[in-house]
């Protein structure tokens, strides 16, 4: 019986759905949380299939093909993605970064400033891929592994040298980046996030701590060593490690020196050489930067960026001239303006994110705040119930008004809010004594806000995929002619029931 790897020679492609078998290909047979690989084996093979690869062949229907047995199927897929595509990561500086936040500004930054360099450069992450010539949005935060190994192959077929990756806790779970070489790793920092998939807040950190494992034991991994999850993560790597903080001690330091609403200054210090993967040594010292973003979280997110730039050689001064060029991400603390009215959107779907953006008003001058959260659906009732926690500790701070959205009209069935995460979030708030207005649309959400904010006030947008269309329902309502007309009082104090929608 031939091999997997031996199969690699005769086959035309690899795949994990059966849609998408053509002749020749091998099919990866994988038991998911809902649907059964197995079960589509014979369509598999109806398709052309040269081989079915499984981990549980009893569950297979009767196939005239070979059956290759493997004791797990998602390790297998990944390992005979990379060999089909000749273990592209090989031959990439390919910077991974984790974390529960600022994944995708870091990866944004790393690619803006190794553009700004001159190198070529890729991107695999939430918001899109760029794969060196063809840039196209993404549907998840780390592809599964045969999409994953197809991007880097094409990264190297476009002259790509360096690229940046977003690597979630469930892409490790599900060896997604599993045969992936990565030139230097990012811990970002750790919240309660993703509880539906990996059920307690502890198993997310086994997940996550799953990334060292991924680092060879000559890859950097960069930590924010201030945050206590990540420190103790840190401190199970036995490789190359460098540290990261904001006004703490650390490898390498930063520290603010202006913070306003459109940006800040900083100023990054090496507090011991740093050897360079290009056999440079960078000498300790002081560098001043600065960042056309608002918020501390920000000026984290580009220590972090910075210090993966320096490992690869880059000199401070072409980061900081990049860093200063660096402009918003889509939907991270973006800041416009509408009728007299500042607005801010960001996806702030955790309890950390939630905090970075509360913090980061604080550096704002309004008159009053509104805010319009979306609840996250299809995602549990465990982190809507901390997102609402997380609110009421915020408003008890500062005081704002809440309301509340399940954006009915705005998401499909794989983010539409369950009646259980409805009632985790807003008995949460009730709990907790918060006064709040929910609507079911987020177009009824928004032209309330509208019909009682006045200039001068600021807008918070904040969620995830239900409040991804949050501007465009804005811009849009803004126009029609009932909102010039605003009431100039505030909220009723709303009180709400299970049957009350």
């Amino acid at each position: 019986m031939q091999t997997c790897a031996e199969w690699i020679t005769q086959a035309t492609g690899i795949t994990c759905h059966s849609d998408k078998v053509r002749p020749g290909y091998i099919f990866v047979a994988i038991v998911g949380r809902i649907t059964d690989g197995n079960a589509f084996a014979a369509a598999a093979a109806a398709r052309g299939a040269l081989v079915i690869v499984s981990d549980s062949p009893a569950r297979l229907p009767p196939l005239t093909l070979p059956v290759i047995t493997v004791p797990d199927a998602r390790l297998a897929l990944a390992r005979l993605a990379a060999l089909f595509y000749g273990n592209p990561s090989d031959k990439l500086h390919l910077v991974g970064i984790t974390g529960s936040n600022g994944k995708t500004t870091i990866a944004c930054m790393l690619e803006h400033i190794f553009t700004q360099a001159g190198l070529t450069t890729g991107l695999i992450g939430t918001i899109r891929v760029n794969t060196g010539t063809n840039s196209f949005p993404s549907t998840l935060t780390t592809p599964d592994a045969v999409s994953v190994q197809h991007y880097l192959a094409q990264m190297l077929k476009n002259k790509v040298t360096h690229a940046a990756m977003e690597v979630s806790a469930q892409g490790i779970d599900m060896h997604r980046v599993a045969n992936v070489r990565f030139s230097a790793g990012i811990l970002t920092n750790l919240c309660a996030d993703h509880l539906d998939f990996h059920g307690s807040f502890a198993s997310y950190l086994e997940a996550k701590a799953k990334f060292l494992d991924l680092l060879g034991t000559g890859t950097p991994l960069i930590v924010n060593i201030a945050d206590p999850y990540c420190q103790a993560i840190a401190s199970r790597f036995s490789g190359k490690l460098i540290t990261a903080a904001i006004d703490s001690p650390a490898d390498i330091t930063a520290s603010i020196t202006h913070l306003t609403t459109y940006g800040s200054a900083f100023t990054v210090t090496v507090n011991r050489p740093l050897a360079a993967g290009n056999g440079q040594m960078l000498p300790a010292g002081r560098y001043p930067m600065t960042l056309a973003l608002p918020g501390r979280h920000n000026v984290e997110n580009a220590l972090l960026a910075g210090i993966a730039a320096l490992v690869h050689g880059l000199a401070p001064e072409t980061i900081g001239a990049a860093l200063a060029g660096f402009r918003s991400v889509e939907r991270r603390m973006n800041i416009f303006h509408l009728e007299g009215l500042t607005i801010v959107d960001d996806t702030a779907l955790n309890p950390g994110s939630i905090d970075a953006v509360f913090a980061a008003l604080a550096s704002f001058r309004y008159n009053r705040l509104i805010v319009v959260n979306a609840i996250r659906g299809q995602r549990g009732t465990a982190i809507n119930a901390a997102n609402a926690a997380a609110l009421t500790g915020q408003r008890r701070k500062l005081p704002f008004e809440l309301i509340i959205t399940a954006s009915n009209e705005q998401v499909g069935p794989a983010d539409s809010v369950t009646a259980e995460e409805k009632l985790s979030f807003l008995t949460t708030l009730n709990t907790l004594k918060t006064d709040y207005t929910y609507t079911g649309t987020l177009s009824g959400a928004i032209r309330l806000a509208l019909r009682h904010a006045l200039p001068g006030d600021l807008l918070l947008l904040i969620g995830a995929q239900g409040m991804d269309a949050g501007r465009q329902v804005l811009s849009s309502l803004a126009k029609t002619p009932e909102n010039p007309c605003r009431d100039q009082g505030h909220y009723p104090r709303p009180v709400w029931s299970a049957a009350a929608e």
